[in-house]
């Protein structure tokens, strides 16, 4: 048999995995890696491919992808993979969750020989609930392995970030982002994937978000609005309502609120036909979540939704701006950046960074935007 060069169910990344692979073939695996990189690369999916390994009892250090192990590795049912999330609808693992994690590995392994805890992200440690793994990542039991994932290493804790090794993993050639869309979005037409897989720039996860988003098209049109407004300054971002920014923010809006019922209806049905009811941070979603957000119809445009438009609105505008920094012709339909030199397009995409940060805290969304949009009109 040769040399093994890639984890189970892991693409791209081949740089990486032959690092770790030959780590662990060595016994010398760093015990808490810090896995980042840019978001939907498969940094999550490297993480259950190296619990897989160091699981595995049909190849072991390597992982055979096929046994029982290695099945329930990838579908997040083995007892020696803990994952430690966001829970009960916060943005931030809470202290509680990292208690009962710092309790869990101090028991384990349960059924291997390894425990691997996946923290994803990391930085939504805050400084209780980093304190309170601390000791567990600094002095692990023999046998225990944090694999660490984040997009932000500045806002991963120093304390964690100190003790943990970081592996950065980039963005995926364009062959792999295809066989991804290719097999986990087949009903997808293949006009609307390789819009995506241009649109993503070696992120499949994104890829797959795009060629899914029935607001696509609603949020390129609100791009193209909101890069005429900034070429027309103060004037273009307080434009009215019914103006062309606005009005396509409000488009973009209603369709990610249509897209969000059409969800919170389908689980519902599932759960009327005795289906799996899904759950997201411990809580049920489904005809509670229809229920929610039927009620919040008639108050305004919903702050979830205005969330996810400016989100999205962020990540098409830095595509954009890549695509002309590399001197190609961006994304189709929106006016290109003109009379804008690198060095300012450089800083743009340093305000569209931040604006995707702030859009995660709590505040006023179109507030956000629009300050946003004045400082790029400067």
């Amino acid at each position: 048999m040769g040399e093994a060069t890639h984890f189970p169910g892991v693409l791209g990344h081949e740089q990486v995995q032959g690092h770790l692979l030959r780590a662990l073939a060595r016994d010398q695996l760093h015990h808490a890696l810090l896995l980042v990189g840019p978001r939907g690369v498969g940094k999550a999916q490297l993480a259950r491919g190296i619990a897989a390994a160091l699981l595995c009892p049909e190849r072991p250090a390597v992982g055979c992808g096929s046994c029982s192990v290695c099945t329930r590795v990838a579908s997040r049912r083995h007892p020696d993979v803990t994952y430690l999330e966001p829970s009960g609808g916060g943005r931030v693992i809470s202290v509680d969750d990292a208690r009962a994690c710092h309790v869990t590995v101090a028991n384990a392994p349960y059924e291997g020989n390894a425990h691997i805890v996946v923290i994803d992200p990391a930085d939504t440690l805050n400084q209780a609930s980093g304190n309170a793994l601390l000791k567990a990542i600094e002095e692990p039991r023999p046998g225990v392995f944090f694999m660490l994932v984040t997009t932000n290493l500045q806002r991963v804790l120093q304390t964690i970030l100190s003790r943990t090794l970081p592996v950065r993993v980039g963005r995926l050639g364009e062959q792999h982002v295809a066989e991804i869309l290719a097999k986990q979005a087949p009903d997808v037409a293949q006009a609307r994937r390789d819009t995506a897989m241009l649109l993503a720039e070696g992120s499949a996860g994104l890829a797959l978000e795009l060629a899914r988003d029935p607001a696509l098209e609603s949020c390129i049109s609100l791009l193209s609005a909101a890069v005429q407004a900034v070429a027309r300054g103060p004037a273009g971002v307080f434009s009215s309502e019914k103006g062309p920014l606005w009005g396509a923010w409000k488009a973009a809006v209603e369709a990610a609120v249509a897209h969000a019922q059409a969800q919170a209806e389908a689980e519902a049905q599932q759960a009327a036909a005795g289906a799996p009811v899904k759950m997201k941070g411990g809580k049920p979603v489904g005809k509670k979540a229809r229920a929610k957000k039927k009620s919040g119809r008639s108050s305004g445009e919903p702050v979830a939704q205005q969330r996810w438009v400016a989100t999205r609105l962020a990540e098409l505008w830095t595509l954009h701006l890549r695509q002309h920094l590399l001197e190609r012709e961006g994304l189709p339909g929106v006016p290109a950046p003109s009379g804008r030199s690198p060095v300012e397009l450089v800083a743009d995409l340093s305000l569209l960074r931040r604006l995707e940060s702030r859009i995660a805290q709590m505040g006023n969304v179109r507030l956000m935007v629009e300050q946003t949009l004045l400082e790029l009109a400067r």
